[in-house]
């Protein structure tokens, strides 16, 4: 099994779920990259990594024409259905089957961490992109707080494993800059944006962050329940009085031109 069959795996085990209780955190995060890189009537975009196609019908509403890719099959399905029309692949952020050229603006949400060779990842991301256009990365990071990453690393220590790709510092500012100048392209804006969380009890809770393709093998190393107990101590000093949760968080965006 490759690698991204594996995370296709475990990202397609709970993809309704995560769709249903938890990707919508994100909103504020897709709304400021679409606003940085002038998604709008006619655009031509590509969200790589696009999970279950939120971003892509939200580009879609704004006017552009939309197209995803993403390694896990279920996701891909979901997409296809939130966007009907939308060209949605399953595969690789590593080898794009779009011809050079082909987008004006090519997005990646929390989709670069996965990838074997970032460095070629974004090679490749800049030859689809005209000249002209920008890619956008937006990833967990930035200067604010990060409750969920510090929470999901605590169940992630319960079942410590080998990372399928190695780890770069993706959240630090300046390194998603000098990976994108690295692939030719021209940082010209970059971010922060508040991605608060507020689960309304901890069955949602449990349901939203448990059905991460990350989370997927800690549940099937060590059970859920152990997983469930170490969730509810972690998340309580974020509980409120009515039973509810508030969880800040934190994403970072880049936006970079293509030259020419």
């Amino acid at each position: 099994m490759t690698v991204a069959d594996e995370y296709g795996r475990r990202w397609s085990a709970r993809a309704a779920v995560r769709a249903e209780h938890y990707v919508r955190m994100s909103q504020p995060a897709w709304e400021a990259v679409a606003v940085a890189a002038g998604v709008g009537p006619g655009t031509a975009l590509l969200d790589v990594g696009c999970g279950s196609g939120e971003f892509l019908a939200l580009a879609a509403e704004r006017g552009a024409t939309v197209a995803g890719i993403d390694a896990a099959p279920v996701m891909v399905e979901l997409a296809a259905a939130a966007v009907p029309g939308a060209d949605v692949r399953n595969g690789t952020l590593e080898q794009l089957p779009w011809p050079p050229a082909t987008f004006d603006v090519v997005t990646g949400f929390n989709a670069f961490q996965f990838a074997i060779d970032i460095d070629a990842a974004l090679v490749g991301v800049a030859r689809a992109t005209r000249p002209g256009g920008c890619v956008a990365v937006c990833n967990w990071g930035g200067d604010g707080p990060q409750d969920l990453v510090a929470i999901t690393h605590r169940l992630l220590d319960l079942a410590a494993e080998p990372t399928l790709v190695p780890r770069r510092p993706i959240e630090h500012p300046g390194f998603l800059e000098g990976c994108l100048a690295g692939a030719g392209l021209e940082p010209v804006a970059a971010g922060d944006v508040p991605v608060p969380w507020a689960p309304p009890d901890f069955h949602t809770l449990q349901r939203g962050l448990l059905a991460g393709g990350n989370l997927v093998p800690v549940v099937e190393k060590v059970g859920a329940s152990p997983v469930r107990d170490a969730l509810a101590a972690s998340a309580e000093p974020f509980r409120r009085p009515d039973g509810s949760y508030l969880f800040e968080s934190t994403f970072r965006w880049v936006v970079a031109r293509q030259r020419g």
